[in-house]
C-alpha cells in the first residue's frame, strides 16, 4: 500500500511539471538557447535553513533543516537537504517512567522543480529522498533516578533504528531582495517504517517494554524556510 502511494504521488509530480512545461513553451525555450552556438546554463544556488512543526509519534515536534543547493537556469535545483526533530515538550511536573521522547534527523539528494522563478511571489517543488536514524530516550527534565532503585540513564534503556525516507512538498516563495527569498511550505514525510522498543522500570521496580508505532515518523509538516544565494 506505501509504494502504491508513492508511486501514485511520484506519477502525479511528473505528470504537473510536464503540462506546466507543454502550457510554458515559450518560458521553456529560454532554459537552453543557443548563444554564440553553443547551448549555455544560467548558474546559481543557494544555501538555507528552515524552522518548522511536525508531528512524532502523534505528538508535536519540533522540525530544523537547512539545504544547499545548484540552480540550473532559474527553474531547477539540485543539492543536499536535511532535517532534525524532537518532540520533548514534558513539563517535569510528575514522575511517569513509561513516557519518553524520539529524536532523530534525515537528509538527502534534494530536486526542487520552481514555477515561475521571476515573478515576485512563485511556487516550488522540493523533493527529498534520502536516509535518517531516529533515537527514543526518556525525558530529557528526568533527574534520572529509579525509584525502585538504581539509575537507568544508560544505554539499555535508549533504542535507535534507521530508516529510508521520501518526503515531497509544495512551497510558495517570496522574492524579498535579488539574494534573499523566504518561503512558506509544506510537504509529507513517508518512511519504510521503524522498529522501535523503549523499556523503563515502572515504580515496582518491575521492568516494561513499551513498542513504538512502526509508522511514528510519517507526518505532515509545515515550515518556513530562508533562502540566501544566487537565483
Amino acid at each position: 500500500m506505501k509504494t502504491k502511494t508513492i508511486f501514485t504521488l511520484l506519477l502525479a509530480f511528473f505528470s504537473f511539471t510536464f503540462l506546466l512545461a507543454q502550457e510554458g513553451k515559450e518560458e521553456m525555450k529560454l532554459l537552453f538557447h543557443p548563444k554564440d552556438g553553443h547551448q549555455k546554463i544560467a548558474n546559481g544556488g543557494y544555501g538555507a535553513f528552515s524552522i518548522g512543526w511536525t508531528q512524532i509519534n502523534g505528538q508535536g515536534a519540533i522540525l530544523l533543516g537547512g539545504r544547499a543547493a545548484w540552480i540550473a537556469n532559474h527553474y531547477l535545483a539540485f543539492g543536499l537537504a536535511g532535517s532534525g526533530f524532537f518532540n520533548d515538550f514534558y513539563n517535569g511536573n510528575s514522575y511517569r517512567p513509561e513516557e519518553y521522547f524520539l529524536a532523530g534527523g534525515y537528509g538527502g539528494l534534494l530536486i526542487e522543480p520552481i514555477l515561475m522563478p521571476m515573478k515576485p511571489v512563485h511556487v516550488s517543488f522540493p523533493i527529498i529522498f534520502g536516509a535518517g536514524g531516529v533515537t527514543a530516550a526518556p525525558p530529557g527534565s528526568w533527574d534520572g533516578y529509579n525509584h525502585g532503585g538504581g539509575y537507568y540513564y544508560d544505554n539499555y534503556y535508549y533504542d535507535t533504528d534507521a530508516f529510508f525516507v521520501f518526503q515531497p512538498g509544495l512551497e510558495v516563495e517570496f522574492n524579498i531582495v535579488k539574494f534573499f527569498r523566504i518561503a512558506l511550505g509544506a510537504s509529507y514525510r513517508f518512511t519504510d517504517g521503524i522498529n522501535l522498543q523503549y523499556k523503563y522500570f515502572d515504580n515496582n521496580n518491575v521492568e516494561k517494554t513499551v513498542i513504538v508505532d512502526s509508522k511514528a515518523l510519517n507526518a505532515f509538516n509545515a515550515s518556513i524556510t530562508f533562502k540566501f544565494g544566487w537565483f
